[in-house]
């Protein structure tokens, strides 16, 4: 379903083969005649690099707000204010949630409903999650579980929430401060030691709890720590990843483990990007953004789904200009969006070939 290389990029082969194997399961637990039959169409069209597509998304990534309350470390710019061309920060309506579901349900396994803000700050994140779950799709959430609430751990169960990832960088509160922000480590993990204990008391297998810890230069002799602390808490898994900092950011936030010379892209003459044939990132404005690289310039959006059909901007001049520089990334094409034409994938392919 996924390409492995992109999907659990960083990670060992046991963690990789447990990531593919749970987005295995939410394909059979979600399957229907007419996903099953888009899913090989979207297999079959990205193979191909179509330019047209008779098959839509079958993963949405919907970011429900782009609202934090917390403050990490080269996150969303450092969180400052939007300059004039760029989207503000805000949170999405349940209503326009629903209009942005409706219209691609019968093709959804999944949505993954998180962005660059945190899921649970506002009270319609569990409806929006509720309503996706009653409509047959499985929804993933990433949380940092910083929030001050003794009925977190049943909103999220009775929400339906399939899979939690735990945001948790660090597992001393030096670390966890320096990577987090203003972030507050004892809550966080009490929040996760309520769920799993509530998991229990009701037998329940969802959500699945993964937690992403973030690997740096000062926190990476803290992962025999981390993996102790998976065990007491009784989470399903913990992830020791690649965090995505700048090129310049200081030496600390560099680890031997991922320094910072390491190139994830690969140089390929011919790149493939899934985003163009298998998923969309819905931003909280309801602008279509091709993928989750550069979201905040207005003029990177495809569409908007709260005011155009989404089978119009999916196979609208934005898409099919994108679709045609993936298939031929040493061709000019004025039209192509100028967040596909930075996209490291292409300019690393146009590198090669020269």
């Amino acid at each position: 379903m996924l390409r492995a290389g992109l999907a659990t990029r960083g990670m060992d082969a046991a963690t990789k083969f447990r990531i593919l194997k749970r987005h295995l399961a939410a394909v059979l637990r979600h399957a229907t005649p007419r996903k099953l039959l888009n899913l090989v169409k979207t297999e079959r069209n990205m193979r191909r690099k179509a330019e047209v597509l008779d098959s839509f998304p079958y993963i949405l990534k919907i970011e429900s707000t782009n609202i934090c309350n917390l403050h990490c470390a080269f996150c969303y710019d450092n969180r400052r204010q939007p300059s004039e061309g760029e989207r503000g920060y805000g949170r999405m309506q349940p209503a326009h949630f629903r209009h942005v579901v409706d219209q691609l349900a019968p093709y959804l396994f999944k949505i993954n409903m998180y962005g660059f803000g945190e899921p649970f700050l506002f009270p319609e994140g569990f409806e929006m999650i509720r309503y996706a779950t009653d409509r047959n799709i499985g929804v993933g959430v990433s949380s940092n579980m910083n929030i001050k609430d003794d009925l977190l751990a049943e909103k999220i169960i009775d929400s339906g929430l399939e899979v939690l990832i735990f945001s948790c960088h660090g597992v001393t509160p030096e670390s966890y401060a320096t990577f987090m922000g203003k972030g507050n480590m004892e809550l966080a993990l009490e929040n996760i030691r309520r769920l799993v204990a509530l998991k229990k008391a009701r037998n329940r297998s969802t959500p699945v709890i993964d937690w992403q810890f973030c690997v740096t230069g000062f926190n990476e002799n803290e992962i025999p720590l981390a993996e102790q602390q998976a065990r007491e808490l009784g989470v399903d898994q913990v992830r020791f990843i690649k965090p995505f900092f700048p090129k310049d950011a200081p030496a600390q936030w560099w680890s031997s483990k991922f320094p910072r010379n390491l190139d994830d892209q690969a140089a390929d003459v011919e790149p493939d990007c899934s985003w163009l044939y298998r998923s969309a990132f819905v931003n909280f404005d309801g602008g279509i953004s091709p993928c989750c690289s550069d979201v905040r310039p207005l003029a990177n959006d495809f569409g908007n789904a709260l005011t155009q059909p989404f089978a119009e901007i999916w196979n609208g001049p934005a898409y099919r200009a994108a679709r045609r520089l993936l298939k031929n990334p040493h061709a000019a094409d004025a039209q192509a969006a100028r967040v596909c034409q930075r996209c490291p994938l292409i300019v690393n392919a146009r590198k090669q070939a020269q």
